[in-house]
C-alpha cells in the first residue's frame, strides 16, 4: 500500500529530516520572499516531521501548516513554534480555495500517485499570485533512477518527473516558473500561481 513506508520507517524519516539547516530554510524564504510578509500563510505538502517547516517558520516569521497524511510523521511536527499540522490527502486537501500565500513541497511530490490532482489542489489552496517551491530528485541520475525502483519494490509510486515534466504538469494548472539545478541528482521548480490578468 503507498504511503506504509511512512508508518514503519518513520524513525529513519526522522533522523534523515535533521539535514535541514537554516541555510536551507533561508534559501527557500528567499524564493518566497516575493509574495510572503511576516505572518504570511505557506503550506507544506508532504511536511512529514515538520523539520524544515519550524526552520522555515522561524526564518521568514510566517505560519506553515504542514499537511502529510502519515499520522506517525505528523506526531513529529508537533508543537513546534509557527507550524500546524493536518491529516490529509494532498490529491483533496481540506483547505478553503486560495488560502496560503506560498506553497511548498520538499522531496515530497514524488510519493504522491495522483500528481495531477495535487497539482490542481495546489493551484486551488493558493492565492492568485502566489508562490510555489518544489525540490525533487532528477531521474536523470542514475542513482535517483535506482531510488526509484527501490521505492516501487517497496509500494511506493517513486514517481520521480523530470525537469520538462514538472514544468508541463503545473502548468498545465496556472503554475508557471523556472527549474533550478541543486547540485548532480537534483533540481528546484520556482514558480507563481497566474491571475486572471496574467493569463
Amino acid at each position: 500500500m503507498a504511503g506504509a513506508i511512512f508508518e514503519w520507517a518513520t524513525p529513519w524519516f526522522v533522523h534523515e529530516a535533521r539535514r535541514w539547516t537554516q541555510d536551507d530554510a533561508r534559501a527557500i524564504a528567499s524564493r518566497l520572499a516575493p509574495v510572503l510578509g511576516a505572518g504570511g500563510r505557506v503550506l507544506d505538502v508532504g511536511g512529514g516531521t515538520g523539520m524544515l517547516a519550524a526552520l522555515l517558520a522561524n526564518v521568514a516569521a510566517c505560519d506553515v501548516t504542514v499537511l502529510d497524511s502519515s499520522a506517525a510523521m505528523l506526531r513529529h511536527a508537533q508543537g513546534s513554534h509557527g507550524v500546524s499540522v493536518v491529516l490529509g490527502d494532498a490529491a483533496a486537501m481540506p483547505f478553503e480555495d486560495a488560502a496560503f500565500d506560498a506553497v511548498i513541497a520538499v522531496d515530497a511530490l514524488h510519493h504522491m500517485s495522483r500528481q495531477s490532482d495535487v497539482a490542481a489542489q495546489i493551484a486551488r489552496v493558493l492565492r492568485p499570485g502566489g508562490a510555489v517551491f518544489i525540490a525533487e530528485p532528477d531521474p536523470a541520475a542514475l542513482a535517483v533512477r535506482m531510488s526509484r525502483t527501490l521505492e516501487r519494490m517497496l509500494g511506493e509510486p517513486g514517481g520521480m518527473l523530470t525537469p520538462d515534466e514538472m514544468v508541463a504538469l503545473f502548468g498545465s494548472v496556472g503554475i508557471v516558473g523556472e527549474v533550478e539545478r541543486q547540485g548532480g541528482m537534483g533540481y528546484a521548480f520556482v514558480a507563481r500561481l497566474e491571475s486572471q490578468a496574467d493569463r
